[in-house]
């Protein structure tokens, strides 16, 4: 009878422990028998140290996690097809009327895995408009555009900041143009050959500033003046 029983413990253990843990890892997971199993306890300790510690509950300790080797970028095999760009504009941070604006390209391409690609007023055009009206363009202010090379992915996103005088742009690039008013304007941007994106945003209104009024000076009286008038 004896060895009967330990035949069927054998058993149970090795289909239950010899099935795949959640995590991938086979050794990582014990004979699965109740806590109260004396035979479940024996199991636990005459087999190999598993991997994960199992709790007296049965559930896997949360602060025992599998680490994940992150995937590496995709190397650059050589220059971008200004038409394999993709260039969509963001602004990240607050805009504010009567004040420089930095506005974001975010740089993919559509079919190359990475490739560089050199930035410059020549190979990007980026705009702001509201409705019809054109606002302001790298066409105007090509110094906007800092000349740089920059390695695009299509799974990553590479980032490229340009700023904007917050004002209308001229041929010259004047800085003696209106300034652009509070409300909602559009980014519009290209690589040279690729298809426009572009994006909404607000353009707040400027804080009023904080007037604080100046305490009143108080006059001193000429104690001699005063016995004078007094006499």
């Amino acid at each position: 009878m004896v060895g009967v029983a330990l035949g069927l413990v054998f058993g149970i253990s090795h289909l239950l422990g010899g099935s795949p843990d959640p995590s991938g890892n086979p050794s990582a997971r014990p004979a699965a028998a109740s806590a109260g199993s004396p035979s479940a306890g024996a199991t636990m300790n005459a087999g190999p140290t598993s991997a994960v510690t199992p709790l007296a509950d049965g559930k896997r300790d949360k602060k025992a996690k599998v680490s994940k080797t992150p995937t590496p970028l995709a190397v650059p095999t050589g220059p971008c097809a200004d038409s394999d760009v993709q260039v969509t504009p963001s602004v990240d941070g607050a805009a504010v009327a009567g004040q420089d604006v930095t506005i974001t390209l975010n740089l993919t391409t559509a079919d190359s895995p990475a490739c560089t690609w050199q930035v410059s007023p020549a190979s990007v055009v980026l705009k702001v408009t509201s409705g019809s009206d054109r606002i302001w363009s790298t066409q105007d202010c090509r110094a906007a555009v800092k000349p740089q090379s920059v390695v695009v992915r299509k799974d990553h996103v590479s980032k490229v900041g340009v700023t904007w005088s917050g004002q209308r742009s001229d041929d010259d690039c004047s800085r003696t143009t209106t300034w652009a008013q509070p409300g909602y304007y559009h980014a519009e941007a290209a690589a040279l050959g690729a298809e426009p994106h572009d994006e909404q945003f607000r353009l707040a209104a400027p804080a009023a500033p904080t007037i604080t009024a100046s305490p009143k000076a108080h006059k001193k009286v000429d104690a001699k003046k005063s016995d004078e008038t007094q006499g």
